[in-house]
């Protein structure tokens, strides 16, 4: 693992704050707030979340009858459509099966003077309150309440709850509330799965937020979609293989690739807000690359954390478009307009080649070690030199690769989970 001075102040931050509260490691619960400190990334402030997490909790009843009513239940805190169509490919052939959207539940009051009085100066002790402002101190206070409130109502609906035919699958085990609960069941003896959403790749130039997903997951088996992922988790997190099952991607079914070899059309898959930068570089690259390549179009698919403004400001006058923000990337690939793409820090890389597309990577921007082809530019010169050389591959040849690469890396054609999810 690279040296990267958030990271650091991340995991000291972690270390300090290790309270054990009925075996349950809350500094693993709150290491996405802990994130938000130490990676300056939707840093806290003393807002109205802040008051509120002091105030109210969930009423976790819905989550109590989700387990009750189902053998395998599946929880997800994050309202994203990929995320749902994601867990309902998961369970589409798998009986006794739901799942629950933790956002959606209702809220309830809970305020405790006692315990948050408690919390804020166990967390004072913990972290040294000349060291760290109190503005901190007082949000990791108030998720470290939120969570207890939680806590709380795990210990009343579960008490004597039989977890004996129960599966729980945590979309996200590394993340808050799903953390929690996990490490709950755990202790229960209750059978505990995560999901994957992603890949645990290492990192080359800075470690962002999402290092968390690899390094909290606490479920006692993880799925992942193909074998990288399996030794990535070894090899950059340290994570048993016992624990590791490959399970594959249901969105990625076998298909037979015919990858395109035409380079007419280039959807251009930019980064997310920390890669900012970098994706004006690719930018500038294209303005060069289009002056002695005129008939090659681009159009600039915006990752959702992205400013579609001011990146169309920065396209005017230029022969770059940008695609609506409405349009989704799998419908994008659907459609047959492009054939080819370039990448910028993102998985997306895969999902191009699923949809028979070269991507190219601009590896001056590369911090997220994905494993791929050799399809790497740096300029506009090298960008022309490597559409030629992936011109001339045979196509016999380049589907063949790919076909190993995406079952490797996406686990394409492979869909465990209707035996994983069995208690047959």
């Amino acid at each position: 693992m690279i040296k990267d001075k958030n990271f650091e102040f991340y995991t000291e931050l972690k270390q300090k704050l290790h309270f054990l509260i009925e075996g349950v490691e809350y500094n693993k619960i709150i290491s996405h707030d802990i994130g938000r400190i130490s990676f300056k990334q939707d840093y806290p402030k003393f807002t109205r979340d802040t008051i509120n997490d002091f105030i109210y909790t969930i009423d976790i009843n819905s989550l109590y009858n989700l387990m009750k009513n189902n053998s395998n239940a599946i929880v997800y805190s994050v309202d994203r459509k990929d995320y749902e169509f994601q867990i309902l490919q998961t369970i589409e052939n798998v009986k006794s099966a739901d799942y629950l959207l933790l956002s959606n539940l209702p809220r309830k009051k809970s305020f405790n003077p006692l315990l948050i009085l408690k919390t804020f100066f166990q967390v004072i002790i913990k972290l040294n309150f000349f060291k760290y402002d109190l503005n901190s101190i007082v949000f990791l206070t108030s998720r470290i309440v939120y969570y207890r409130s939680i806590h709380l109502q795990l210990n009343k609906y579960f008490d004597n709850f039989d977890f004996s035919k129960k599966r729980y699958i945590s979309f996200n085990s590394a993340y808050t509330v799903e953390n929690l609960i996990t490490q709950f069941f755990n202790l229960k003896g209750c059978e505990t799965m995560s999901l994957s959403h992603s890949f645990f790749v290492n990192y080359k130039k800075f470690i962002p937020l999402d290092i968390i997903n690899g390094e909290n997951i606490v479920s006692k088996k993880i799925l992942v979609w193909g074998e990288s992922s399996k030794s990535d988790l070894n090899q950059n997190f340290g994570i048993h293989q016992e624990r590791i099952l490959i399970s594959g991607n249901p969105k990625y079914k076998q298909k037979l690739l015919n990858v395109k070899q035409t380079f007419n059309n280039c959807i251009v898959l930019l980064g997310r807000v920390i890669y900012h930068e970098t994706n004006i570089e690719i930018i500038n690259i294209l303005k060069k690359f289009t002056v002695n390549h005129p008939n090659i179009q681009f159009h600039l698919k915006l990752h959702l954390s992205l400013n579609y403004d001011l990146y169309k400001k920065l396209c005017e006058g230029t022969k770059i478009k940008i695609i609506s923000s409405d349009e989704s990337l799998t419908d994008l690939f659907k459609t047959d307009n492009y054939d080819f793409a370039i990448v910028n820090n993102s998985t997306t890389y895969y999902e191009a080649m699923y949809y028979d597309l070269v991507c190219f990577r601009y590896e001056i921007s590369e911090n997220e070690d994905f494993k791929g082809l050799d399809d790497k530019f740096v300029d506009e010169y090298s960008l022309s030199e490597k559409i030629e050389r992936f011109k001339s591959i045979s196509n016999v040849l380049l589907n063949n690769n790919i076909n190993k690469l995406l079952a490797e890396v996406l686990g394409m054609g492979i869909n465990r989970y209707k035996e994983l999810f069995s208690n047959e």
